[in-house]
């Protein structure tokens, strides 16, 4: 597996650095495009408003600039579209008729945030483009800080049942498999005993870092609670899947922790099709398979048994 930063991957996401804006266009439209490069906005795509619910899911935009008219669908229904988007995603209006405050109240009306006439209004278009943009981009950070446990960096649970969610989806509309390890440190409350909690939190991040550094960048390495970790690997089969499992337990018990010596961890490996066939089937399968390891003494893999 591809070795990789804890701060790449503490986010696992997009990088925001970048505007990204998808133009809604049914004329041919040469400078305004160029104009918005130039001011550090990059075209995530150029579409006619037909094509744009396919766009807007691939490209993930962080704002929509669509010139009007165009044909296929109204402005309300395309307001709409965005408002009611997974990531919302705002929408600015822009035309060659000019820019009257009727004009301008009727967009945002329809739910844009406004109204710009092209090309004479691209000086005034553009700063406030810059300004929404800036504002989702805000919110992506704070959405994707809501989804991170804390003390790892990792996925926390819910940002983790979106990816599992994600990998079974993907699995029935293509037919890439996926597969979930779940993981135990063993003996956690003895550790915590023994050595104190601020150990055990020392543990914690240690087998979060080790997790981070095997994962790939469409994986999903995420922090359960407590002492529980989960590793989701895409486009995974079940052999290569235990195979992933055996060489983490190996890396694991082989590194030793400051303070407390070396520690081990139990592994129970799913995957679907060969195991499951849904997000509740793939995790109680690899939740089972966990229970198997640690009654078979821990610091272990086990898989879970096929299914017909």
């Amino acid at each position: 597996m591809k070795a990789k930063s804890q701060i790449d991957r503490s986010s696992q996401s997009r990088s925001r650095d970048q505007a990204r804006v998808l133009l809604i266009t049914d004329e041919p439209l040469v400078q305004f495009p160029a104009t918005l490069e130039v001011a550090g906005i990059h075209l995530a795509g150029i579409c006619n408003a037909i094509a744009a619910p396919i766009l807007l899911r691939r490209s993930r935009p962080q704002l929509v600039i669509a010139n009007v008219p165009f044909k296929g669908m109204s402005i309300q229904e395309l307001a709409r579209m965005l408002a009611e988007s997974q990531d919302f995603v705002p929408l600015i209006l822009a035309g060659e008729e000019t820019s009257t405050l009727e004009l301008r109240r009727a967009a945002m009306s329809a739910g844009a945030f406004d109204y710009f006439q092209l090309p004479a209004e691209v000086d005034l278009l553009i700063p406030n483009a810059i300004q929404l943009i800036n504002l989702r981009q805000r919110m992506d950070r704070l959405r994707g800080e809501a989804d991170l446990d804390h003390l790892t960096g990792l996925a926390n649970r819910r940002r983790f049942r979106v990816a599992l969610s994600r990998e079974v989806e993907r699995w029935r509309r293509y037919g890439a498999p996926c597969a979930l390890l779940l993981l135990d440190i063993d003996h956690m409350k003895k550790i915590n005993d023994t050595h104190g909690h601020p150990a055990g939190d020392l543990v914690i991040r240690q087998i979060a870092d080790t997790l981070i550094r095997v994962s790939r960048d469409n994986d999903t390495a995420a922090r359960l609670g407590g002492e529980e970790f989960s590793l989701l690997l895409a486009g995974t089969d079940e052999a290569k899947a235990e195979l992933a499992a055996n060489r983490l337990r190996a890396i694991l018990a082989e590194q030793p922790i400051e303070g407390v010596g070396n520690v081990t961890v139990s592994i129970g490996v799913a995957a679907c099709p060969a195991h499951a066939n849904s997000e509740r089937t793939l995790y109680a399968a690899s939740d089972e398979a966990l229970y198997v390891a640690k009654n078979k003494g821990r610091n272990r893999v086990a898989v879970a048994p096929q299914i017909s």
